[in-house]
């Protein structure tokens, strides 16, 4: 039996591993369950060369003294405190940590399942596949269907991706399709105009309020009649939380996920933690926390560390995360940085791309090279301490 099981390489998984470790010293054995040994940079996976944007675990856990073990969880028995992996073996655990993140909400329409999308590393490989196969075309098309933050990063950054692969990047058609009457609704209305001018300027077709029905190989059907040819349909609708979280017993929010208390516990599942995409928890001002690696960062440093004190009869600590701010990548437009969930524009242009590209390259990632001690430190739930977002 495994003293702390942590269930998801990603974000929340990762940092949640490190924070137990922190805590518990060598008095507990901490071991982390994934599929692979890779933490995707989710937040990267618009961008060009997706084959390039992951990174390999294993090292830094095996030097903090945490057990790697590759597999498929397929379910849950928290009577007895056992999670079972696919092929029928299963690992006790005193106490579990889920950080299964969460996965792309395909509409309920004919075709969905055909359609590229980047929500994985392995998706966004496949879709990129496709932008090299349609770079040399002239009047290529790509439809995006998903009109938030990932759908506006990908429409401004898809014509330096066809370059990229040697194409003419002005020649691409880029289509961004939602339903909703507005570009970003979730983002509100303080970014749109700044938004909007980035899609104009990068000749980004926008057909809002445009509810689709079917989705095709080459192209999508609006509810209105109309047809829009593309060599590529992209799916970026919103997530919901991982379907292993239907495992757990519990209230869960609109997005599927497991409503946890202040110490990011599984009200209705002892010794089970949940962080990250699979957790609705409160920042600790009244909001929830978002479905964003800036959240999935510290919610899984609190939830390892209250594994590792929970375990360990400590008091436990409540979650919280006040500062909220945005950075969103506006393509050849530059980027845009927000503050507070009304999300006031403190600046965007060229000058915030290089704040975008310090976040998406280095501030995101483990440090190459970094001692134990360092990432130890790091996972401390005092964010002046680790010098990350």
């Amino acid at each position: 039996m495994t003293d702390i099981l942590v269930l998801g390489g990603g974000f929340a998984g990762f940092w949640a591993a490190l924070a137990a470790r922190r805590v518990a010293g060598e008095n507990a054995e901490i071991a982390l369950v994934s599929r692979a040994p890779v933490f995707e940079m989710r937040p990267r996976l618009y961008e060009a060369h997706p084959e390039t944007l992951g990174v390999d675990i294993r090292e830094p856990l095996r030097a903090a003294g945490i057990g790697f073990i590759e597999g498929e969880a397929t379910g849950l028995d928290v009577a007895a405190r056992k999670l079972m992996l696919a092929g029928g073996s299963a690992l006790g655990y005193r106490r579990l940590v889920i950080a299964t993140g969460s996965a792309l909400r395909r509409p309920p329409v004919p075709g969905a399942d055909r359609a590229f999308s980047i929500d994985t590393q392995a998706e966004a490989i496949r879709f990129d596949r496709r932008l090299a196969e349609i770079a040399g075309e002239k009047g290529a098309t790509v439809a995006i269907i998903g009109a938030g933050f990932t759908g506006i990063e990908l429409a401004l950054e898809l014509r330096d991706r066809i370059e990229v692969h040697g194409g003419e990047g002005e020649r691409l058609r880029v289509v961004l399709i939602d339903r909703a009457p507005e570009i970003g609704t979730e983002l509100g209305t303080n970014p749109r105009p700044v938004i909007q001018a980035a899609l104009d300027a990068a000749g980004v077709e926008c057909r809002m309020g445009s509810a689709m029905t079917a989705i095709a190989d080459d192209g999508v059907s609006l509810a209105d009649g109309t047809r829009i040819a593309a060599d590529a349909v992209v799916l970026t609708c919103g997530m919901a939380a991982s379907d292993f979280t239907r495992h757990v017993p519990g209230e869960r929010d609109a997005l599927g996920r497991l409503v946890v208390d202040r110490r990011l516990r599984a009200p209705a599942a002892s010794g089970v933690f949940v962080t990250g995409d699979a957790a609705a928890a409160d920042t600790g001002d009244g909001h929830l926390a978002l479905q964003s690696c800036q959240h999935a960062l510290q919610l899984g440093r609190f939830a390892g560390e209250n594994a590792a004190r929970d375990l360990l009869a400590m008091p436990l600590i409540d979650y919280a995360q006040p500062r909220y701010g945005t950075c969103l990548d506006l393509g050849r437009f530059g980027a845009m940085r927000t503050l507070g969930w009304d999300r006031q524009v403190l600046e965007a242009g060229p000058e915030t791309k290089e704040r975008k590209r310090l976040i998406n390259t280095k501030l995101i990632y483990p440090p190459p090279g970094a001692t134990t001690a360092t990432l130890l430190a790091m996972s401390s739930t005092d964010m002046t301490q680790q010098g990350r977002p």
